[in-house]
Order: C-alpha cells, then structure tokens, then sequence
C-alpha cells in the first residue's frame, strides 16, 4: 500500500481578516451613503411641499393685490367722472358764483384724492413686481 503524503499549507489568515475588514469598511460606506440619500430624500420632500405651500400663499397674495389695485382703479375712474361733471357744470353756466367757487373747491379735493389713490395704486404694483421678481430670484437658486 503507497501512503500518499499531503502538504498542508498554513492558512494566510492575515490576509483574510484584511480582506473582511475592507468589506466592512465597505458595507459601512454603503450604509452611510443610504442613509444620506434617504436624509436628502426627506429634504427634498418637505421642500417641495413648502414651496407648494408658497406657491399658494403667492397666489392669494396676487388674488388680493389684483382685487386692492382693481379698487384703486374704479376709484381713480369714479374721481375722474366727478371731476369731469364738475367741468362740465362750469362751462354750462348753471352755477352762481359761489357754486362755482364751491366746486372748484371740491374739484381740488378730488384732484387731490385722485393723486393719493394713484400713489396708493404705483405702491401696491411695485410691491406686487418687487414680490415676484424676488420669487423669481429664489427659484433660480
């Protein structure tokens, strides 16, 4: 009977605790990019749903302003059409002279108010571009 001789190799066994170390190293890499990913993720969804939320704060704010600066107008017009009744009262010659005077008092009033409700109205148009250019700008960012 032949007796077969085998080798035994000594097991490198640094080289395999290296190699689970790199796997672990590795498996934690993974795990941290997925918990980051998953913490994006979350930011990105209550971002979206703030700026829903902006956006429709946006669209009552241009509802409001719309309905301020459509108040103003018929103002201005209302201001416009006493204003022209009173000319037109004066060029008639119905007016005594103190009813002349009179209106021509209350034609400066008006002219007066006209000018307060103008500038009323220029504010709220430029707040309402300033509003949209800086919405503008922030949704470029």
């Amino acid at each position: 009977m032949k007796v077969i001789r085998m080798k035994i190799t000594p097991i490198n066994y640094a080289h395999l605790e290296n190699r689970e170390q790199q796997f672990i190293q590795i498996e934690k890499l993974i795990e941290a990019k997925r918990k980051m990913l998953l913490d994006k993720q979350q930011k990105i969804i209550f971002i979206s749903k703030q700026n829903q939320f902006l956006n429709e704060i946006k669209g009552d704010y241009n509802k409001y302003y719309n309905y301020i600066a459509q108040q103003k107008r018929d103002q201005i017009e209302a201001l416009n059409l006493l204003n022209k009744y009173i000319n037109d009262l004066e060029v008639s010659g119905e007016l005594s002279k103190n009813n002349i005077t009179d209106a021509k008092h209350e034609q400066q009033k008006i002219l007066s108010e006209l000018n307060t409700i103008k500038s009323s109205l220029d504010d709220i148009i430029k707040d309402m571009n300033d509003i949209t250019t800086t919405l503008k700008e922030n949704k470029k960012i």
